[in-house]
């Protein structure tokens, strides 16, 4: 009797102590993504602030629309990342856009999961990253290549590549 006491109270710290890991972990994701929202913000907020300084600029139209249209697409790179909530290098943003595009009917989660899919990222870490389980992952993986008119063979991730590429 006095073993099986000695496995439960092994067994309860052990947990406790998982659930400490679990929670100093998630604390130090929040306080990440805490610090990318707030530098998007200023980000965001200076790229606003210099497209107003170059409104504001007296110069030739054609190198005016130019530099805004630079500001621009910054904005909305900065606008995507904070909908996904991941940074964006250019290439991802180019490639987000042109899905989106490409497949309207795809949702802010499926583009997320496409780019995570896309950077090979596997079922399990992304349904980490989106909260989902794997079994839920497989799920929408599933909804996702019947909306990305996938064949019965082909692969998601082979087909995210191609296009990445096709940019």
């Amino acid at each position: 009797m006095n073993a099986q006491a000695e496995v439960s109270n092994k067994s309860t710290a052990d947990y406790e102590k998982e659930v400490g890991e679990l929670r100093m972990r998630i604390a130090n994701q929040d306080l990440e993504l805490t610090r990318v929202s707030t530098a998007i913000a200023e980000k965001t907020s200076s790229l606003r602030n210099l497209l107003d300084q170059i409104h504001a600029l007296e110069i030739d139209s054609s190198v005016k629309r130019v530099m805004t249209d630079s500001c621009l697409s910054l904005i909305e790179t900065e606008t995507i990342e904070k909908r996904l909530n991941i940074e964006l290098t250019e290439s991802d943003s180019v490639f987000l856009s042109k899905l989106q595009k490409k497949h309207a009917n795809l949702n802010q989660r499926e583009l997320r999961i496409s780019l995570l899919v896309k950077l090979n990222y596997d079922t399990r870490e992304i349904g980490r990253s989106v909260g989902i389980s794997t079994r839920g992952m497989e799920s929408i993986r599933y909804r996702m290549h019947k909306k990305l008119g996938l064949g019965k063979h082909q692969s998601i991730k082979t087909y995210l590549s191609d296009l990445a590429v096709a940019f």
